[in-house]
Parts: structure tokens; sequence; C-alpha cells
């Protein structure tokens, strides 16, 4: 009976183990996606940015051609 009781001990902790390896792809995983919406959010901010200062120029040298 020991020997199955060690058997399962065995299993559980090599499942608690790669529980948590799964835990810390999963945090990590989170943490990489997280930053990757930051970079995509800022990129966009800086093209909005430069279509309006786009726009602002057009209209400022129309506005000199007249």
């Amino acid at each position: 009976m020991s020997n199955i009781s060690t058997l399962n001990d065995t299993l559980e902790e090599e499942l608690r183990v790669m529980l948590v390896d799964k835990n810390n792809e999963c945090a990590s995983l989170r943490a990489h996606i997280e930053l990757l919406e930051k970079a995509v959010a800022e990129e966009q901010e800086q093209k909005y940015r430069l279509l309006v200062e786009n726009a602002d120029l057009k209209k400022e040298l129309r506005l000199s051609k007249q």
C-alpha cells in the first residue's frame, strides 16, 4: 500500500510542478501581451498626431497660397 501512496505523491508532485510552470508561462505571456498593447497604443497615438499635423500643414499651405 505504501508503494501506491509514493506513486501518487510522485504524480501529484509532477503535476504540481507542471501547473506551476504553466502558471509562470501564462503570467509571462500576459506581461508580454500588456507590453505589446502599450506599444500598439503608442504607435496609434503617434500616427494620429502625424495625421493631425499633416492636415494642419496642408491647411496652412492652402491659406498661404491665397
